[in-house]
C-alpha cells in the first residue's frame, strides 16, 4: 500500500512538471497546424512534435522555409531531439517576451562587441530544451551573423543534450582549435568559443550542398566529424 502511494505521488508530480513545462513553451505543435498539410517532410513524425508555431497569425511561407531547413537534419538526430523533448518555438515578437528569456531583457549577449545590442534585439537562442527562432530572420545579416539561424540555434541544444559525449567533445576540441582560424579568420566569436564553432559548422554542414562543400574545402576535419554523425 505504501509503495502504491509513493508511485501515485511520483506520477502526479511528473504530470505537474510536464504541464508546467508545456505552459512555459506555449504555441501550437506543427502536427496540430494546418501548414503541415502543404508540406512533404522526410522527418514529419519527428518535426511535428518538435516545432511549435505562434498562436496568433504569422508568416506561413517563412515558417515553412524554417521547417524545411530543419528537415535537412538526419531523421535519427531529430528523433534524438524529440526524445529529449527539445522544442523549436517560432515567434514574431521579441525574444525576451517569453517567460524563459525575460531575465535577459537589457542584457548584452556574450561575445557581442556592440554593447547597445541586447537580447531584446536578438532573433534566436538555443542551448536549452526550448529553442527560439524568429520568423523571417533565418538569413545572415537579419540580426545575426550565422549562415542560418534555426540550424545554428538548434545545434546548441543538440550539442548539449543529444551528443553530450566527453570523448566526442575532446575530439571536437582538437578540431576546433586547428580549423576555426582557417574557416573563420579574424572572427573571434567562432575562434574563442567552441560551442559557437560547433553550432555554425553544424549549420554549414546541413544547410545546403554549397555550404557543405565550403566546409569540406576549408575545414575538412570538421566536415568529417559531422559526416560521422550520420
Amino acid at each position: 500500500m505504501k509503495r502504491a502511494s509513493i508511485i501515485l505521488v511520483l506520477i502526479v508530480a511528473s504530470l505537474i512538471v510536464w504541464k508546467q513545462t508545456q505552459a512555459n513553451y506555449s504555441g501550437i505543435l506543427l502536427k496540430h497546424s494546418s501548414i503541415k498539410t502543404a508540406m512533404k517532410l522526410n522527418s514529419e513524425e519527428q518535426l511535428e512534435n518538435i516545432v511549435l508555431l505562434p498562436e496568433t497569425d504569422f508568416d506561413k511561407s517563412e515558417a515553412r522555409g524554417i521547417i524545411s531547413r530543419l528537415d535537412h537534419i538526419p531523421r535519427h538526430l531529430l528523433s534524438a531531439v524529440d526524445n529529449q523533448e527539445i522544442k523549436v518555438r517560432l515567434f514574431e515578437r521579441n525574444l525576451t517576451d517569453f517567460s524563459t528569456t525575460s531575465h535577459l531583457k537589457g542584457v548584452t549577449p556574450r561575445g557581442y562587441t556592440n554593447k547597445d545590442t541586447t537580447w531584446d534585439d536578438v532573433p534566436g537562442i538555443g542551448g536549452s530544451k526550448l529553442v527560439l527562432v524568429k520568423i523571417g530572420h533565418s538569413e545572415k545579416g537579419k540580426g545575426h551573423d550565422s549562415v542560418n539561424l534555426e540550424l545554428h540555434e538548434l545545434a546548441h541544444s543538440i550539442d548539449r543534450y543529444v551528443i553530450n559525449d566527453p570523448y566526442s567533445d575532446m575530439a571536437f576540441t582538437h578540431i576546433w582549435k586547428k580549423e576555426a582560424p582557417l574557416l573563420f579568420p579574424g572572427q573571434s566569436y567562432f575562434i574563442d568559443y567552441q560551442e559557437e564553432y560547433f553550432a555554425e559548422t553544424f549549420a554549414l554542414y546541413y544547410l545546403s550542398k554549397d555550404s557543405r562543400n565550403l566546409l569540406k574545402r576549408k575545414a575538412p576535419s570538421t566536415y568529417q566529424y559531422f559526416k560521422s554523425l550520420g
